[in-house]
């Protein structure tokens, strides 16, 4: 009992605060305000300033407000009203922001929906969500209307890329055919964003208020690596905590007028709090990307004098051994934050060497809106998640079970704070799976697994669905991965387990040569050199090579789709 005590005691402390940086509070006060509300008041007072750049143009703060208010009174005609649902099938453009922020105006609840996604994918996650309407791109309508036939949603609003644009530079475009198009038709249930844009624009007292803590923003689908996707329910509280709650640890090293690659997806938590959402909030402009094209990423960055970069550890990896990449091209960058992934210790190191900044690791789940711990700025530990953000508690608890473990001791990382979800859509089973109540607090399972060290450090060990058991040894990984990015050839790495009777399972590399390296390293080089630099039965039973590792849109491995491919060639 007197180590139960000891751990309520460095709770109720949150001793983790000792180590935050100065001028960081504590506790953070988040506004009782929607999510729209919070961006709507700082989209007025920027007014003219850029609000993000796209394609060669700007799009100011006051354009953006305009055009979401008129984008909410055409939902409203559709019949949008307090909690319907509307889905997103949309690049990274000035016309997500405006749907997304017209949405919540009209009292609607945002669906984003990967525009990677196939009908059968999108007609999961609009039965699952009930979604009542659509917003998507030209290129996307053939997929998006097989995948609504005999659903719910009786209205689809489709944009072009080009929809924003000065006119212009619209016309010019088509003309010389740079600007992609699928031309659709309006019809019967069908309507042109640009023909709905022409809505008068709802007035300040006809915007939706309802009760942040309780009104959902937004219901974002996990990516069903462990089953089928789920659907996480945002609410108001959940995202504008969370802004507030990063910004905390952000503003120590910001100083002004910033502006902020936007490559990452809006349609990932991630992209739309981290970066539309602290952007909208706190005044920062946004260098919007809808695709991410390495070269135009670093030409981006260049030109426009980003100074926060938002990014997953495969994009920090592959700017750096780009044949296009100059130590100069981020002479302007103050911040860069990398989540999504496990950031490896070898890609931070050689992120550091090439441009002289460090990068700031951070974790989170679509599940916790999505941020729970950040490095500090300043000085960020290499291989460490960071401390828990203002308001934030975490601490780690025995598999299985809901017993605290003592600092250092290794088990699952649970969390407790305003940003975690009000839970998963229709899903009282996985509810009760995930949350628990100890120390007079509600926890979320992250389902990592997890140590703390004595100032308040947090360290990812692995995915619990990804640690590999060969011969009753738990193997990690992410530290075999990071032993082989250390060799010179190596781009790029992912280790996955392989089902096998006799031990369990085996341990299967792949690889990405860098790209002088193709052709030139082998299976069997590699198997060697693991032999001399790591534990007998960490070894890869297997390697194989790839010119690239797949990733998901955010940079994350598909190890999923690697362990399919690993089982299929062992059986040849």
């Amino acid at each position: 009992m007197a180590g139960f005590s000891r751990i309520d005691e460095q709770l109720r402390s949150a001793f983790w605060r000792k180590s935050y940086p100065q001028g960081v509070r504590e506790e953070v006060d988040v506004p009782d305000v929607m999510y729209h509300e919070l961006a709507m008041s700082s989209l007025r007072s920027r007014g003219g300033a850029p609000c993000c750049f796209f394609a060669g143009s700007v799009v100011r703060c006051s354009e953006i407000l305009d055009y979401s208010l008129r984008f909410a009174s055409f939902l409203r005609s559709r019949g949008v009203s307090e909690g319907s649902r509307v889905g997103l099938v949309l690049p990274n453009s000035p016309q997500f922001i405006v749907a997304y922020l017209g949405i919540l105006m009209a009292g609607g609840t945002v669906v984003p929906m990967n525009p990677l996604y196939k009908s059968s994918e999108l007609r999961y996650i609009v039965t699952k969500s009930g979604t009542v309407g659509m917003v998507c791109l030209d290129l996307f309508y053939g997929e998006v209307s097989e995948a609504i036939k005999d659903t719910s949603v009786g209205f689809v609003a489709v944009s072009n890329i080009a929809d924003l644009l000065p006119p212009a530079k619209r016309v010019l475009g088509r003309l010389l055919k740079k600007v992609p198009s699928a031309p659709v038709k309006a019809g019967e249930k069908v309507y042109l964003l640009r023909d709905a844009l022409r809505h008068r624009p709802l007035s300040e007292g006809e915007v939706f208020r309802g009760r942040p803590a309780e009104s959902w923003a937004a219901i974002c689908f996990t990516s069903g690596t462990t089953g089928l996707p789920k659907g996480a329910v945002l609410t108001h509280r959940n995202l504008v905590a969370n802004i507030h709650q990063s910004y905390e640890f952000a503003k120590t090293v910001l100083s002004g007028e910033e502006r902020v690659l936007a490559v990452l997806p809006f349609f990932h938590i991630y992209g739309q709090t981290a970066i539309m959402g602290m952007s909208l909030a706190f005044g920062f402009s946004m260098v919007v990307l809808p695709r991410p094209d390495l070269g135009e990423i670093l030409r981006a960055i260049e030109r426009y004098g980003v100074t926060i970069v938002f990014g997953v550890p495969a994009l920090y990896n592959a700017m750096v051994t780009s044949p296009n990449f100059r130590r100069e091209i981020f002479s302007s960058v103050k911040l860069c934050v990398s989540g999504a992934d496990k950031l490896h210790p070898e890609i931070a190191r050689r992120f550091e060497d090439a441009t002289g900044l460090k990068i700031v690791e951070g974790y989170g789940l679509t599940e916790t809106s999505p941020v729970t711990h950040l490095n500090p700025p300043a000085s960020p530990r290499i291989g460490s998640i960071g401390l828990p953000l203002p308001s934030t508690y975490a601490w780690i608890f025995k598999l299985d079970s809901d017993e605290p473990l003592q600092v250092g001791e290794v088990g699952e990382l649970a969390v407790s704070g305003p940003q975690v979800m009000w839970g998963y859509l229709d899903d009282p089973e996985s509810n009760r799976q995930v949350f628990f109540e100890m120390f007079g607090r509600t926890w979320l399972r992250t389902g990592d697994i997890a140590k703390m060290d004595e100032e308040g450090f947090f360290y990812i060990l692995e995915r619990r669905k990804d640690l590999i058991k060969y011969k009753g040894w738990s193997i990690y990984p992410a530290e075999i991965e990071n032993i082989v990015l250390r060799h010179e050839a190596v781009k790029a790495a992912a280790v996955v387990g392989v089902p096998d009777i006799e031990v369990g399972e085996r341990v299967v590399l792949f690889l990405a040569p860098k790209t002088e390296y193709r052709g030139r390293i082998s299976e069997k080089e590699i198997i060697e050199w693991c032999r001399r630099n790591m534990p007998v039965f960490a070894v890869p039973s297997a390697v194989f090579i790839k010119d690239e590792l797949p990733v998901s849109m955010t940079g994350k491995v598909l190890r999923r789709v690697l362990r399919e491919e690993a089982i299929a060639l062992l059986k040849k």
